[in-house]
């Protein structure tokens, strides 16, 4: 059950007692967000310092799956790894023993559990969501002070850890404008904390923290971490759409504009010009689409059960339907019904149609019930929307 209810309303898993509406208005972006819990089993079934023992003695670790910090004395990656670049497993274990981080970064990429988390996320929140594992032994600090480029959740798994919130020197930074310690100082404490099992931390991008784990047990915690589509990003593309359509946008810059003499009041009344032009030209409607639709291609798909499926005697009343936390949407053309969704566009006939809006709607349907489709166009199209993780079967008998 704790499973369950984490994947079919995360939010308000992960900030309650606070509403999704009192995150979305009062906090997110803004300013950081503690919650408490009682249980402190709450988050158990995410992960375990059990799993993480398993993962690293037992399973293929490629050079990217791993890593390792420690804020004194500092560690290099050459210390826990071969001449080849594969990690060193028992020189894992001893760095940990001497108070270094255990990082496993995108675990969600290999974890079922933490694949369906993030998915449910990611249909709240329309923006990729990813996990890192931190595993720190106790009374240690693996980083110094520092600012995510990028909004995070961090769920306490077991032990607890010491978190020290200062303040925001740069608002929103944009991807890729990375925490530098010459250029932004932590400033004024804000706000110190424990965070023990079973509880969350919200903390919007920018905002200086550290943390360092309490106790003798070690600290086991998952930063989920939201990459969130961009106002910039929708107007980049909108200018792009434009400059397609508008040769006046694809003209080269003035012959010697970098010119120590060069006059550039022409090229502020042509710049001046083309702001203009794009005000006229841009066309919000046809970008959001585009924006929505290539997010929609760029998630994972959901093949769990698709093989058990597709390995069976296909029955025309047994039932399926739409997966959970599935994002994707039915676009008709002239000619095609088209699914897009994560992995690419599913194209059908367009007399298709009337049967995947019903697919779609998440009501439960079989091959018998698509009465608008009475050839076998029906019994393929639904195990190409099995294979593709569309829907699953609701049970396998």
């Amino acid at each position: 059950m704790p499973l369950e209810a984490i994947t079919q309303d995360p939010l308000s898993y992960l900030v309650a007692p606070v509403t999704k509406t009192e995150f979305f208005n009062t906090y997110h972006e803004k300013k950081a967000l503690l919650s408490k819990h009682s249980d402190t089993n709450r988050f158990r079934d995410l992960l375990s310092i059990d799993r993480i023992d398993e993962i690293i003695a037992s399973t293929e670790l490629p050079p990217s799956s791993l890593d390792m910090a420690r804020k004194e004395p500092t560690i290099e990656r050459s210390y826990y790894t071969f001449k080849n670049g594969n990690i060193d497993r028992g020189a894992v274990i001893r760095h940990y023993q001497e108070g270094a981080t255990i990082i496993l970064p995108q675990l969600h990429l290999a974890d079922e559990i933490l694949s369906n988390f993030c998915r449910s996320l990611e249909n709240v929140f329309s923006s990729h969501v990813q996990t890192n594992i931190y595993l720190t032994p106790g009374s240690s600090q693996g980083f110094n002070t520092h600012f995510d480029d990028h909004d995070v959740f961090i769920i306490q798994l077991s032990g607890k850890k010491k978190w020290r919130l200062y303040q925001k020197p740069i608002e929103n930074p944009y991807k890729g404008e990375s925490f530098n310690t010459k250029e932004y100082k932590a400033g004024k404490l804000q706000k110190e904390f424990e965070l023990k099992e079973g509880d969350c931390v919200y903390i919007p991008r920018g905002l200086m923290h550290d943390a360092i784990s309490v106790g003798e047990k070690a600290s086991l915690h998952i930063t989920v971490g939201l990459i969130v589509k961009k106002w910039a990003d929708l107007m980049l593309e909108a200018l792009s759409e434009v400059a397609i359509k508008n040769p006046k946008f694809r003209r080269s810059l003035p012959p010697g504009f970098a010119r120590p003499d060069y006059n550039d009041k022409s090229a502020k009344i042509y710049f001046d010009e083309l702001v203009n032009e794009f005000q006229k030209d841009s066309n919000f409607d046809a970008v959001f689409e585009l924006i929505k639709e290539n997010f929609l291609r760029e998630r994972t798909p959901n093949l769990r059960g698709s093989l058990v499926d597709a390995s069976s005697t296909f029955l025309k009343e047994r039932l399926y339907i739409r997966r959970d936390n599935l994002q994707a949407t039915l676009k008709l053309e002239e000619s095609e019904a088209i699914i897009i969704c994560g992995g690419g566009d599913l194209r059908f006939e367009l007399k298709m149609s009337e049967a995947l809006k019903v697919i779609l709607s998440g009501e439960p349907f079989s091959a018998t019930s698509l009465t608008d489709c009475e050839d076998n166009s029906t019994l393929d199209m639904i195990k190409k929307l099995t294979a593709f993780g569309i829907i699953e079967p609701i049970n396998n008998t």
